[in-house]
């Protein structure tokens, strides 16, 4: 009789309990998520309308001094170099030694770096470019991703010098 009233006793709680509704902080999973109403800042800063134009400028007159994109280009590109300067990547370049042409305008001079970080016995190269003229070298490359960065020295804003570089393979016997 006992663990009768007691089963009733509980079955009444369980019941009365069952038509109660609590409020909590616990949002349905199901709905769309919501954020704050801050508003996103623009990543890339506003550009000085002078600077765009010197860098329209000398980017035609280094199309002028690197010459025609070459047969076999593995890599090229072209940036302004003031500031933190420009990057380009290949995600693999084969195994070989490659000739390397680049060239700046605009600043007095400029440094390209060619690596390959992160890979064992990777290639580096530093080319000190002298802006004005074209200049070549030879870079040994494994095979893999290689990473190409242009700026120059220096902590002055940018004034909208720019660089450019080519790489094509290495021709037999040069």
């Amino acid at each position: 009789m006992r663990s009768a009233a007691l089963l009733l006793a509980v079955a009444c709680t369980a019941a009365g309990l069952a038509g109660c509704e609590y409020k909590d902080d616990v949002t349905d999973p199901t709905a769309a998520p919501t954020r704050a109403g801050r508003p996103t800042r623009s990543l890339t800063p506003p550009v000085d309308p002078g600077l765009a134009e010197a860098e329209q400028r000398n980017l035609g007159e280094l199309e002028a001094v690197l010459g025609t994109r070459p047969a076999g280009l593995v890599l090229g590109g072209t940036g302004g170099i003031g500031g933190s300067g420009f990057r380009n990547s290949a995600a693999a370049v084969p195994k070989g030694t490659y000739t390397l042409t680049a060239a700046c305008i605009g600043a007095p001079n400029a440094l390209l770096t060619v690596s390959q970080d992160g890979l064992r016995g990777g290639g580096r190269a530093e080319m000190n470019l002298d802006c004005g003229a074209a200049e070549t070298t030879r870079v040994e490359l494994r095979a893999g991703p290689v990473q190409i960065q242009g700026f120059r020295p220096g902590t002055d804003p940018a004034a909208g010098e720019v660089a450019g570089f080519w790489i094509v393979p290495a021709a037999p016997g040069s």
